[in-house]
């Protein structure tokens, strides 16, 4: 039996996380007959809606459904690590609050990532486009994006369309390094990238489908994200890597 950890950082998304967390329960059903399990760990980061009380009532007698309540808003990553350090299971994968992103990629994510014996896998936007019918928010946005995985690309030696997808599939014995960056907002991201690819970990990506919100529709990201990216991205190109901390495998 294989085990997944989905790790779910919430803040203010009362309108969308139920839709979300029935699609997951819906998922769960085809992933069953693959030998797949799930935890489902919600690790909310301050939020002030009505999101939390929604997600406390939706897990009710679900034993595999966790709620990490962090009162206090820290940015959407110091969520996804507080989320990670509380995983038990064989494979850890990144899900977003909205309707972006599509569970039913996770079984054809897993079986990538064991069929071809990789550590990590990223699932792609950019690749099929055309054919999952992806959108995205604004060009300019697209434009960022695809800068940001061109950067990555150069500075890694690795052809990486999509750096900054949120459907991130690790290896759980990746934990260690995954709560090491000390980067708590969208530059976790090309922290833990660039971190992976120095110790020479496994990669590969994978199609997925995905369906942007609008910025009109709250999309958090920040044109000032793009340029901490970059930076962050040179930053642990050349950073000294040590992780302090007490986690074990």
């Amino acid at each position: 039996m294989k085990k997944l950890s989905i790790i779910i950082p919430l803040y203010n998304e009362e309108k969308t996380v139920l839709s979300v967390l029935d699609e997951i329960v819906k998922v769960w059903e085809y992933l069953k007959k693959d030998n797949i399990w799930i935890e489902v760990i919600i690790s909310n980061d301050g939020s002030t809606d009505n999101s939390v009380k929604k997600v406390n009532d939706f897990i009710v007698n679900k034993d595999n459904f966790i709620l990490i309540d962090n009162k206090i808003n820290h940015w959407k990553w110091f969520a996804v690590k507080e989320g990670i350090k509380k995983s038990t299971w064989d494979y850890i994968i990144i899900q977003d609050a909205d309707l972006e992103y599509n569970p039913y990629d996770y079984l054809y994510l897993i079986k990538e990532l064991d069929n071809k014996k990789l550590d990590f896998l990223y699932g792609s936007r950019i690749l099929w486009i055309k054919k999952y019918k992806n959108t995205y928010s604004t060009f300019s946005f697209l434009l960022w994006w695809l800068l940001v995985s061109m950067i990555t690309s150069i500075l890694t030696f690795k052809k990486i369309t999509d750096e900054p997808t949120c459907y991130k599939l690790f290896k759980w014995d990746l934990k260690k390094l995954l709560v090491c960056p000390n980067e708590n907002g969208f530059e976790w991201e090309p922290a833990v990238t660039m971190l992976l690819f120095r110790k020479w970990y496994k990669y590969g990506e994978y199609p997925i489908h995905y369906k942007a919100r609008k910025p009109e529709e709250w999309k958090k990201i920040k044109f000032s994200d793009w340029f901490k990216a970059i930076y962050t991205l040179f930053k642990w190109k050349f950073k000294k890597i040590y992780c302090n901390n007490d986690l074990k495998k």
